[in-house]
């Protein structure tokens, strides 16, 4: 009953500390926050804008953003945006080439994008505004990557584009490049070394406009090989897109342009109703809280895989950062559930000063996504969503792994309809996957089978509408369940059976540890109980200019290159939270021929995904995930499947007439990742159906390396690194080719096994710890492993490893005094405590000390008995 008084008070502590910290965040009360929140007492007009929002685009070292979202709300909350009421301006800002030798460019966001909006200042460009002519491009490559390309391989660009090449003159100081677009030349020069290539195309304006940039850094001549360095690429869409007064983008309608700012007003009313996601304009969304306190946020349409930067309000001085403030903080929008405050409570001189920097989470309830199970405890920490108990309910008792010092990750935690037929698998995450074994006779039981890796560990028998449980320990928390499958229905079938999967939920048997004094980073835990866990930074943090912070796990600082301080917190998303689906569908199909594509999701068939062929829908998917296409024309298409929800997936498919299919081969090669030095099979197939073709004459870079055999392959030993041209000569064949990248080889370690002898060590002790290291990598190589003792090297080792050798490491270390240290060695990491000597142990060492003496005395005495003896026989 006090832990549950205690949780309480710390609870109502905890968000009087958060709605201090949005009161810091947003003194005016019309800017300053992500999330709007009707409880917060906030303006009823209130901006966003890019140091706020973080879709919108923001350069930190200038301060330019060039986006401002305005909302005016009734004062009555009637959930209505009136027409008018809601106001997007962006304007033209300028920004870096990648390349630095190319000078600046403008840039404008527009609808949460980048995109091209003129040449103010470039270096191979005379002054263009593309604004002036009321219209925008794509940005779509702006790299300073270097790559090496070798004569016939191809830098392939966006929209169909590479540029090829061709030849390197005899004094290699030229190289000839072919620009091609859709496999057809349209451009050839003679480029000298540190030099650019560019293409200009008439894009419907008085002046040809620079789409094409490439930097050529230097050339190199060989007897074998030439190949040619890039160092700089920025490419625009040949597409322009109008923006036009009057032009209407999903609910936003243009009210002015010019050189200068775009304007839009909505030209609808917008009703903000609960639990909706509302598109605005393209991937600018609202997403409003399923819940009667109107709460909503802007948000970006994430559907595509890749990482993303979420990122926190800018900050010019003191600032407190909350779930309302900083997008990467965990924070449930249903039910206004944020765990995570983040303070910088004093600046000094650009310093944030020792224990200045405070941390806090702490655990809250929330909901399930499937609402029939009730709540879970969950918690915030280092911006990742952490399981931290359950209350009771119908399938576990109270549990609480914080109170344990243990937090655990929530995996998954979806609603989602899932169609899973018998003998297949749902899979999990960690290794884990339930197979449909059977389906009963009358069709009311299913039996389920828990596997990990392979390996049978769990069989059920689950019945409609209900959950298939497996328990499992966390550390020192007994019993707890891991995974939940709620059941909804099961079709028997003549012919096929299937169960219907609606609710899944796994939390991690991976725990962390917490306890008082441990370090995450530059912040150290302070404080830790059943409510929660506060941290502060344990040394002086400087915010200099430029400078890239990290600041605990996944949580950084960014400051600007300013001698104006302005900074934020931000976190990596590498890998988005939500599930992602897959479409499976023929390579290749004959054209007025209907094909089956399928669209799943961890094994199980996905409902109302909707598909498109060329950005054209086709129809949604059917409750078993699948949906019929006839295509009408040949042709590559790229063909898509996408869901709220989910990251959207897509596929090459290529449609040929019925003419032409026989006529269509492709080349594949026997790996997916190609080393220099690896002897690769080449194979040469027809392009429908898979069947071998031999007697193909194969290019690489444009020289001849042999024919297929009768089976339709060839080996090759490839060598220089870098990306190289396969071809086909034509003979009865369409030609093709392939972008071949071979890679460098290189070492690669790991470690693994660390341990401590003796297993708990006494002070002034000498220990051993040991570690094994194996190279995994592709080439022998040399390491030097250091043994960190809190930090601190201790010692250090040199090792030299062949491809999949392994070696022990053996240190040798003397325990200091009694306390809790933390041993490195590469990448294993080990606690350990020494402990103080006894009594008993002093003890033991005097004894035997005494017994050494009094041996040796005894010893002396006996001797000297023995050699008055012998004195008296001799007569002396």
């Amino acid at each position: 009953m006090y832990k549950f008084l205690k949780l309480i008070i710390g609870g109502a502590l905890f968000c009087l500390i958060v709605l201090c910290g949005i009161a810091d965040a947003a003194s005016s009360n019309s800017t300053g926050n992500r999330i709007w929140d009707g409880d917060l007492n906030l303006s009823l007009e209130y901006s966003w804008s890019p140091q706020t929002f973080s879709g919108f685009y923001y350069d930190i070292n200038t301060d330019a953003g060039s986006e401002k979202l305005t909302i005016r709300l009734d004062k009555n909350l009637k959930r209505v945006i009136g027409i008018r009421d809601l106001v997007y301006e962006t304007t033209p800002t300028e920004s870096d080439f990648k390349y630095a030798g190319w000078g600046k460019y403008h840039v404008i966001g527009f609808m949460a994008d980048r995109y091209f909006a003129g040449y103010p200042d470039a270096s191979f460009s005379n002054n263009l505004s593309l604004m002036s002519y009321e219209k925008l491009s794509k940005i779509l490559i702006d790299s300073n990557e270097r790559k090496s390309l070798y004569s016939g391989s191809s830098l392939v660009l966006k929209e169909g584009y590479e540029l090829e090449i061709k030849e390197v003159d005899a004094d290699g100081k030229k190289v000839l490049v072919n620009l091609k677009k859709d496999g057809k030349q349209i451009d050839t020069d003679l480029i000298l070394s540190n030099n650019d290539y560019t293409y200009k195309k008439d894009l419907g304006l008085n002046d040809e406009v620079v789409i094409v940039a490439v930097h050529l850094d230097n050339i190199f001549k060989g007897t074998e090989t030439n190949a040619v360095f890039i160092d700089g690429v920025f490419q625009i869409s040949d597409e322009l897109i109008n923006v036009n007064s009057s032009d209407v983008y999903g609910k936003m309608e243009v009210t002015s342009i010019s050189s200068e700012k775009i304007t839009m007003k909505n030209h609808e009313e917008i009703l903000l109703t609960k639990g909706e996601n509302i598109d605005l304009m393209g991937k600018v969304r609202f997403t409003v809280a399923d819940d009667s306190i109107l709460r909503f946020a802007p948000t970006i349409e994430k559907s595509e895989p890749g990482g993303s930067i979420l990122r926190g309000t800018v900050a010019e001085e003191e600032f407190k950062w909350t779930p309302m403030n900083f997008e990467g903080f965990y924070y449930n929008i249903d039910e206004g559930t944020g765990t995570e405050v983040l303070a910088v409570k004093e600046i000094d001189a650009r310093n944030i000063e020792k224990g200045k920097l405070e941390y806090k989470s702490l655990p809250q309830e929330v909901r399930f996504e499937h609402d029939e199970w009730g709540k879970f405890e969950v918690m915030g920490f280092l911006a990742d969503k952490y399981f931290a108990g359950y209350p009771e309910n119908k399938f576990s008792d109270k549990i609480s792994l914080v109170s344990e010092g243990e937090l655990a990750k929530v995996l998954i935690d979806s609603n989602e309809k899932k169609t899973v037929f018998s003998g297949s698998s749902l899979l999990l995450e960690e290794g884990y996957k339930v197979e449909i074994k059977e389906v009963d006779i009358d069709g009311s039981n299913a039996f389920f089978s828990l596997y990990r890796n392979g390996t049978l560990i769990d069989t059920d028998t689950v019945s409609s509408d209900d959950d298939y449980i497996f328990i499992s320990d966390i550390g020192s928390v007994e019993d707890v369940p891991l995974i939940i499958v709620h059941l909804k229905d099961i079709f028997k079938g003549t012919e096929t059976n299937a169960v219907f999967i609606e609710g899944i939920f796994q939390i991690s048997q991976e725990y962390i540890t917490l306890r008082e004094g441990k370090e995450y980073g530059l912040m150290e835990i302070t404080d830790l109980s059943a409510d929660g866990i506060t941290m502060e930074n344990m040394e002086e943090i400087s915010l200099s200019r430029d400078r890239m912070i990290d600041v605990m796990g996944n949580i950084h600082f960014q400051v600007s290159d300013s001698s104006d301080l302005r900074y934020y917190p931000f976190i990596r998303k590498n890998a988005t939270p939500l599930e992602s689906l897959e479409v499976d569908a023929p390579k290749t199909i004959i054209e007025g021929e209907t094909v089956s594509i399928e669209v799943s999701s961890r094994g199980g068939g996905v409902e109302n995904a909707v598909v498109s062929i060329n950005e054209e829908d086709i129809g949604t998917t059917s409750e078993k995930g699948m949906i019929k296409y006839a295509a009408s024309s040949a042709g590559k298409f790229e063909l898509v499947a996408s869901k709220d929800g989910f990251v959207s997936a897509s596929k090459e498919i290529e449609v040929i007439a019925r003419d032409d299919e026989t006529r269509k081969i492709s080349i594949e090669i026997s790996a997916d990742r190609v080393y220099e030095g690896d002897k690769v099979i080449f194979s040469t197939v027809k392009s429908l159906n898979g069947e071998s073709v031999s007697e193909v004459q194969l290019l690489y870079d444009g020289k001849a390396i042999g024919k297929t055999s009768g089976d339709g392959k060839l080996e090759y030993i490839v060598k220089d690194p870098g990306i190289h041209k396969i071809k086909t000569v034509p003979d009865g064949f369409l030609p093709a080719e392939y972008n071949l990248d071979v890679i460098v080889r290189e070492p690669r370690f790991i470690y693994s096994g660390l341990h401590i002898m003796p297993i708990d060590p006494t002070e002034k002790e000498n220990v051993s710890l040991s570690a094994e290291i194996t190279n995994t990598g592709t080439a022998p190589g040399e390491e030097k492993v250091e043994l960190k003792i809190n930090g601190s090297v201790v010692d250090t080792r040199t090792v030299a490893l062949e491809i999949g050798e392994s070696a022990s490491l053996n240190f040798t270390y003397m325990s200091p005094e009694e306390g809790i240290y933390e041993a490195h060695v590469g990448t294993e990491k080990l606690e350990f405590e020494v402990q103080k000597k006894s009594v008993l142990s002093y003890i033991g060492i005097g004894l035997a000390i005494s017994l050494i003496v009094f041996g040796v005395g005894y010893s002396m005495v006996k001797k000297g008995e023995k050699r008055e003896k012998r004195t008296k026989k001799k007569g002396l």
